[in-house]
Formats: structure tokens, C-alpha cells, sequence
């Protein structure tokens, strides 16, 4: 890892993670166009117009939407372009089984594994998710989030578990965002991401993973709520 590496896009400041390649800025850009609602479920695209929404090369942008493809957030029509994927209930709760077997193993990887900096990143975060605790601030979030989650993945060092949680990240991040204002805490969400963080900056793999299911566990009475069950009642299907 280069000693004057570039701050990644959500890292905290002061860390050296390895810089973005310009095709995952274009990622991330239209990643977050998706997830916060700029392009809402069910609406159809041209590669135009993300270029043009985006600001990124037509060749960055090709790659990002296979990319968003690969994890669900848009589907590929030829000739018609792409439609951003529908808001889906069932898919929800099946990520949400993925993320609660897969995540685990990544924190415990991640707080076995990560090195001196990384830990000192973690610790970062941590401090970052328990201010916006404070601040109810949703742009703050996003960003910890999506640094902590790269971080986590780094430091795990586990490509196919990697592969596995990067297909759900962006569908589970998008349910939460979209439906935060009716039914989330987000206090209780930015501290359950904090929990996390602060095990792996202690290198604490049975935190980690204690820290991973009280989080999904959140995550899960979150969604249940959204989709009208109370919380004696199971989803089905």
C-alpha cells in the first residue's frame, strides 16, 4: 500500500487507502444516483444519459453499469437501455440472509487480519458513525458506510466472500435510505455501524461478529416494519 496513497471516496480523514480507479468513481457516482432515489425504482436510462448525468467517459460508464447490473441495481434491455430494479421485498429479505451469514465472516476476518493503519482507520470510522448518531446526518452515513464497507473488505481478504456481500450492499444501503424517514432510527443505525467498526479496530473478532448480528437484526425489524408485519409476525415467502 503506497505510503501517499490518495484518500479513498468515504474514508476518513487522515487514512491512506489505496485510490479509486476512474471507472469505480463512475461506479459510486451513479451507485448513489440509485441509492438515494436521484433515479428512482423503475426508471428507464440511456448510456447517454448517465454519461451526462454522471459526468464520467462513455467507457467508465459502460463498466459501471455492468457493474450496477451484477448487483442488481439496474437491468440491461438491448436497445432500450437500462431500467433501475425495482424496489423488491423478497430480494430484501434474501440479502438480508446472505448479510447475515457472509457479513459475519467478513468482520471476523477483517478484525483477525487488518493491520496496524487499517485498525487505525477503523477506529475513524467508529468516531465518524458515532457523530452522525448525533446528527441524523444521511450524506455523513453514506459516505462512512461505503468507506468502512471497502476497509472491511480490504482487510478481510476474502474475494469470493467479498463478491457475495458487493452483490446486496447497494440494494439493502438504497431499501434503507428510501424508507429511513418513515420507519428507521437513524441513530440506531449509525451506532450499530459503530459497534462494528470499534471491533475491528480492536481486532475483536467475536465482537465483530456479536456487533454484525445486532446490526442485521436491526436491519431486519426495519424492513419488517416497512413492509406492514409487526414484530411477533415472520415475512413470508
Amino acid at each position: 500500500m503506497p505510503e501517499k496513497a490518495k484518500r479513498v471516496h468515504g474514508s476518513p480523514e487522515g487514512s491512506n487507502i489505496r485510490p479509486l480507479k476512474l471507472r469505480d468513481e463512475a461506479f459510486i457516482a451513479l451507485e448513489r444516483m440509485i441509492v438515494n432515489g436521484t433515479l428512482a425504482p423503475g426508471q428507464w436510462v440511456s448510456e447517454t444519459d448517465l454519461i451526462e448525468l454522471s459526468g464520467h467517459t462513455r467507457a467508465s460508464v459502460r463498466a459501471a453499469i455492468q457493474k450496477l447490473a451484477d448487483q442488481q441495481l439496474v437491468s440491461i434491455s438491448p436497445r432500450r437501455g437500462a431500467q433501475v430494479c425495482p424496489i423488491d421485498f423478497t430480494t430484501q429479505f434474501r440479502a438480508l440472509e446472505l448479510r447475515r451469514v457472509v457479513e459475519r465472516l467478513i468482520a471476523r476476518s477483517a478484525a483477525k487480519r487488518a493491520n496496524a493503519e487499517q485498525k487505525e482507520a477503523f477506529r475513524a470510522f467508529a468516531k465518524g458513525f458515532q457523530a452522525a448518531a448525533k446528527t441524523a446526518d444521511q450524506d455523513a452515513m453514506t459516505e462512512l458506510d461505503s468507506g468502512n464497507f471497502a476497509l472491511m473488505l480490504e482487510a478481510a481478504d476474502n474475494p469470493f466472500a467479498a463478491r457475495a456481500m458487493t452483490s446486496v450492499k447497494g440494494l439493502s444501503r438504497r431499501f434503507w435510505i428510501l424508507h429511513r424517514y418513515r420507519h428507521g432510527n437513524p441513530a440506531q443505525m449509525a451506532m450499530g455501524h459503530a459497534d462494528v467498526a470499534s471491533a475491528l479496530a480492536a481486532g475483536d473478532a467475536e465482537a465483530a461478529d456479536r456487533a454484525v448480528s445486532r446490526l442485521v437484526d436491526y436491519i431486519e425489524t426495519f424492513t419488517l416494519e416497512v413492509v406492514g408485519y409487526s414484530s411477533t409476525d415472520s415475512p413470508s415467502g
